[in-house]
């Protein structure tokens, strides 16, 4: 489990890691590797796993890699859509590390009813997490490189080619929109060179899907300023979205008690509002 600085008076979010009681999953560790022929291919339900969602209360969680110290995490696992007609089969490989060992990687096979599959290989160091849409057609998969972040969302068809955003990100209007609603370099406290750094990086702004709506057309979304004291007041400040799925477009943008309000029911964790933000004049 990977956690780094966060701060105890604004917890709005959830820790960037797997839930605490349970033993440590994976190690963020950096190295060139070349795929190794090796399969994990037993395909078992999440709930015989114990897997418990951390983003979304209706998502299925996964880590995203192992090592040595943790391969028992990574077993394959499958995921109905809720008509039962199409399913995401999570897969890992193994994979030859520089440093002489090896470590098992995460991949998705979505198998569709008509027979055929493609492969999808989600982004994120440490975990993801899929969450099917009511009606099937689709499927997102939120994901987190671990400590303050970064995080990803992605937005899959499943009766077309893959859709995978890319540099379009879907999530990316609602992170320009966050600073634009919490100016960094105006934040109190603020640390001068990181706010500068955070106002040019929106993907910096992390952002979880924790639900379908507007009939599996539309994702709602948290988003928050990243929680570290470089950013002064504005750490760990919320915003909720209703983003067009297709799009990224912005349908609906809610303060933190309005979210918490509307869309607690679809949390995995207990969503504690963060105090006020604080700016100063700064010429």
């Amino acid at each position: 489990m990977v956690f780094l600085e966060r701060n105890a008076k604004k917890p709005g979010y959830p820790s960037l890691g797997r839930d605490k009681a349970r033993p440590p999953v994976t190690k963020v560790r950096v190295s060139s590797w070349t795929p190794a022929l090796f399969l994990l291919t037993m395909l078992v339900s999440p709930s015989s796993l114990g897997y418990q969602p951390v983003w979304a209360k209706r998502g299925v969680n996964f880590p995203a890699r192992c090592f040595s110290d943790s391969r028992r995490e990574c077993r394959a696992v499958r995921i109905p859509s809720p008509n039962r007609q199409n399913f995401v089969s999570v897969r890992y490989s193994k994979v030859a590390a520089s440093d002489g060992g090896s470590f098992l990687s995460v991949s998705l096979r979505v198998n569709r009813k008509n027979g055929t599959s493609f492969e999808i290989q989600p982004r994120g160091l440490v975990e993801g997490e899929l969450l099917w849409s009511p009606d099937s057609s689709s499927f997102l998969v939120n994901s987190s490189d671990g400590g303050e972040g970064p995080q990803f969302v992605q937005i899959y068809q499943v009766n077309e080619a893959e859709i995978d955003p890319g540099e379009s990100s879907v999530i990316a209007a609602a992170q320009q929109d966050m600073l634009e609603h919490f100016p960094p370099c105006r934040a109190k406290d603020a640390d001068p060179e990181d706010c500068a750094w955070l106002a040019s990086h929106g993907e910096a702004v992390n952002v979880a899907a924790v639900d379908w709506t507007r009939g599996s057309s539309a994702i709602v979304v948290m988003a928050e300023m990243p929680c570290s004291s470089r950013f002064g007041s504005i750490m760990c400040q919320v915003l909720g979205y209703e983003l067009e799925a297709s799009t990224g477009k912005i349908l609906r943008r809610m303060e933190a008690r309005q979210f918490a309000r509307e869309w607690q029911r679809s949390m995995a964790w207990k969503f504690q509002v963060p105090e006020p933000p604080e700016y100063e004049d700064k010429k």
